[in-house]
């Protein structure tokens, strides 16, 4: 009797919040009793299922990072610098990008409240709106890139630009106001993996793998480089690999999932993953422009 008005007053309870509440209730309810079930009685498939329930937020917030601004960042700068500083670069900058979206693992995990929360919880109102003004700006420039990306990439099909604008748009809004998280980080995952495309297409144009390697074992700046433009090409691949959407993002996708101190391990699985996947597919594109368009007239415009 007593479990059945415990019961209802959490149905109860439930029933008060709003719906986006009540779906992260669901959500978090949900990993809960697939850890419960597998402490009562572990097994591989167990472990596997929890495995795959929580990854996501890391291996969406990396591959999303080689958006349409940089594909063409990375495109843009093995044209114009070809593979000698670039490939080395950005395989060190695969380890940074890791550390910096591991931390919102653990800080996720262990405070379950989100970045912006922390950040104005911790440093007061001032810098809390400042860091989400910040982010809107940000997060605006980002879109403009992302739609430039789709009607560049619907007109070859021949689709008017205004067309495909819009109709980027209805899909984005469809799915921020129509799916729940679970829903549509799994459609987006899906969508996502489409990006590792540049990969087998770097592979089949037969790139200057000499040159790859040669790259490697002699890491230079390419000579008669006007130093300006090399900076900003820098700080471009920079802003690529680590973006303030991706903290806040991984850190909110973390609490949403309800990931506790003993899923880190899960969490920082997922983040490696999606960290080398994101490295494959920028080395794949300087690669593949670095050695069939670097040195032709006009590559660098």
């Amino acid at each position: 009797m007593a479990t059945d008005v415990q019961t209802k007053n959490i149905t109860d309870l439930l029933a008060s919040f709003p719906e986006d509440q009540r779906h992260r209730v669901a959500d978090r309810w949900r990993v809960h009793q697939q850890r419960e079930a597998l402490i009562q009685r572990p097994s591989f498939w167990k472990r596997l299922w929890l495995f795959l329930t929580l990854i996501g937020p890391g291996i969406l917030v990396m591959i999303a990072d080689n958006d349409a601004g940089g594909v063409i960042t990375y495109a843009q700068t093995g044209a114009a610098y070809g593979i000698g500083f670039f490939i080395p670069f950005l395989i060190l900058m695969v380890p940074v990008a890791y550390v910096v979206q591991e931390m919102t693992v653990r800080l996720g995990a262990v405070t379950h409240r989100g970045h912006a929360e922390m950040i104005w919880g911790r440093y007061g109102p001032f810098w809390g709106a400042f860091s989400l003004f910040d982010l809107v700006v940000a997060n605006i420039l980002t879109l403009v890139t992302e739609f430039i990306g789709i009607t560049i990439g619907m007109k070859m099909f021949g689709v008017p630009a205004v067309w495909s604008a819009l109709g980027g748009f209805l899909i984005v809004a469809g799915v921020l106001l129509f799916l729940r998280y679970h829903t549509w980080e799994r459609v987006a995952l899906w969508i996502a993996v489409g990006n590792l495309i540049f990969v087998p297409l770097a592979i089949a144009s037969h790139p200057h793998w000499g040159q790859v390697v040669t790259a490697l074992g002699s890491w230079h700046i390419p000579a008669g480089v006007a130093v300006s433009g090399f900076v900003y090409v820098i700080l471009a691949n920079l802003g690529t690999t680590i973006a303030p959407w991706m903290l806040f993002f991984q850190q909110s996708s973390v609490v949403d999932k309800g990931l506790t101190e003993k899923d880190i391990a899960i969490g920082q699985a997922d983040t490696a993953i999606g960290t080398i996947l994101m490295g494959l597919v920028a080395i794949a594109l300087v690669a593949l422009t670095g050695s069939w368009v670097y040195g032709l007239s006009g590559a660098g415009n």
